[in-house]
Parts: C-alpha cells; structure tokens; sequence
C-alpha cells in the first residue's frame, strides 16, 4: 500500500495523468474529472498507507473539490483555474504569517530533508528563503491569472502542467543553492 500511494504522490504522475487526459481529449470536463479523481485517490491511498493525509494534500483537496465540482456542475473552467491561483496565493500567505510569527520554521522542516548540511544553516538565511518562496507562490498565483484572461485554454493548461512545474523547480533550485552556500560558509568559517 505504501508503494502504491508513494507512486500517486509523485508529482510526475499527476503530471503525466494530467497531459495524457488533456492531449487525447481536450476536453476540460475530462480534465476536471481526471484531477478531482487522482487527487481524491492521494488521498485515501495516503490515509490507508500513513494513517494521515499532509496538510499540504488535504488542504488543496479540500478546495478541489468545490472549485471542481462548480467546474462540472456549470461545465465552465473558470472555476478549476482561480482554484489554482487561490491555493498558491494561500500557501505563499501560509509561509509570510508562518515566517512572521514563528520564524521560518515551515521550509525548514522541508528543505531539511535535502541533506543534514543543512542544519547549521543560519536562521536568517532560513528567513529569506521563506520569504523568496512566499512571495514566489503570490506571484505564481498572479501569472496563472494572466492565462486565465489573456491566453487559451490550452495555454492555460499547458502552464497548470509544464510552466509551474519548471518554476517550481526553479525555486526549489535557487533556494536550495542559497541555503547550500550559507550552509558551505558556516563549515568553512569553522574549520
């Protein structure tokens, strides 16, 4: 079962669900139907395999749900494309108040898996990767806008897909390398 749902919650096969639906139909009610059933299947394979669902997965299912059943009930996409600007604009709001009230403790606890060096990465350096990520997240939600009113479907579809895949990878990337050097430096200074 813990195979299974690890196969699930890998982003490639979300994307590769997701482009195969979109190119053999294109059809955005198959689309709906393809995200709200691979994200609901997320789900109970990670409360069957872990016992719980990440925070993360329930809090973007949770609006999937109304955002996609509106999707298919009024059979107009608007709906499934603000979901995706909503969630980004919450989570980079998530991490700024996180990092305001607790410090950067929510990255942290992430990023910390890329490696133990990481540990004795000063808390300010920590602060400005959640800070850059936060606002990273806000802006991604403002360019999913820009699809939804001034590109096709298609387009828009094809940023859901490849374009925040590719930014994400590139702000994980950024990030990751900041912290390794602030991480390099702490060693280096110590030796």
């Amino acid at each position: 079962m813990k195979t299974l749902s690890k196969l699930f919650n890998n982003p490639l096969s979300l994307i590769v669900v997701l482009a195969s639906v979109w190119y053999l139909t294109r059809d955005f009610i198959y689309f709906t139907y393809a995200i709200l059933i691979f994200i609901s299947i997320q789900v109970l394979l990670e409360k069957l395999a872990l016992g719980k669902v990440s925070r993360v997965l329930f809090f973007s299912w949770s609006l999937l749900l109304p955002f996609g059943l509106l999707t298919l009930l009024l059979r107009d996409p608007i709906f499934l494309q603000w979901k995706f600007s909503i969630v980004h604009w919450l989570m980079g709001l998530i991490l700024l108040i996180s990092q305001i009230i607790k410090g950067p403790v929510l990255l942290k606890g992430l990023f910390s898996l890329a490696g133990p060096q990481l540990d004795s990465v000063p808390k300010q350096a920590w602060s400005n990767v959640t800070v850059f990520a936060g606002f990273f997240l806000l802006l991604v939600g403002f360019i999913n806008l820009y699809f939804i009113y001034f590109a096709s479907l298609d387009s828009w579809v094809n940023f859901k897909i490849y374009g925040v895949t590719v930014l994400n990878l590139f702000m994980t990337s950024i990030a990751l390398l900041y912290l390794f050097k602030k991480a390099e430096k702490i060693e280096s200074s110590q030796v």
